[in-house]
């Protein structure tokens, strides 16, 4: 504002004073002006620009700041998670050294070895529970934490009471590696 009014005393003073050659001073002010405009636009469309450019950068910034926090995420989740398929394979073997620990236990001579076989168990579980392996534990049936295999109509026990546990159920930190499969209790009157 105080250029403006700068300019425009300029201007009258301008008017006020003899040209020489007795020339007119009105189309030099009418010129003056125009340049003034001119310059008026464009100090108004860099001004839009620098407005427009500012929202870019801001909107740039929001987004890099999203791009950082998932990446983050993505990491945190492949930290936690990255050996979910290798877990999931070690559990055949644990399943297999189960079935070779209860084939052992009905047999005559094998306590050393029965002895040795348990103790490589143990010494397996213990390194995936350390991993973040855990047995899914329940005593009532969780669909998302078993798969039931089959039901047996009883009245002797509460329904959807697990009576067997065909497959042992894992989970990787809160994520289910495999369901436990289980048999479940179900009401008489519901078997037809």
């Amino acid at each position: 504002m105080a250029e403006e009014k700068k300019e425009n005393r300029l201007l009258e003073e301008e008017k006020e004073k003899p040209q020489e050659g007795g020339e007119s001073v009105a189309p030099k002010v009418e010129e003056l002006k125009e340049y003034i405009s001119t310059l008026e636009e464009k100090v108004k469309k860099l001004e839009n620009l620098a407005k427009v450019s500012n929202e870019r950068y801001i909107s740039l910034q929001r987004e890099l700041e999203f791009v950082r926090d998932r990446h983050r995420r993505e990491l945190e989740e492949k930290t936690l998670y990255g050996i979910e398929k290798f877990a999931k394979d070690l559990l055949e073997v644990v399943d297999n050294f189960e079935r070779a620990l209860k084939h052992m236990e009905g047999m005559e001579g094998c306590g050393e070895a029965l002895k040795g076989v348990e103790m490589i168990y143990n010494q397996l579980k213990r390194v995936l529970e350390k991993h973040g392996v855990v047995q899914i534990e329940v005593e009532k049936f969780d669909h998302s934490l078993c798969e039931a295999v089959g039901t047996v109509p009883t009245d002797e026990v509460e329904e959807n009471t697990i009576l067997e546990v065909v497959q042992k159920g894992y989970k990787l930190h809160d994520r289910v590696l495999r369901p436990a499969k289980v048999i479940v209790a179900v009401p008489k009157e519901e078997v037809t």
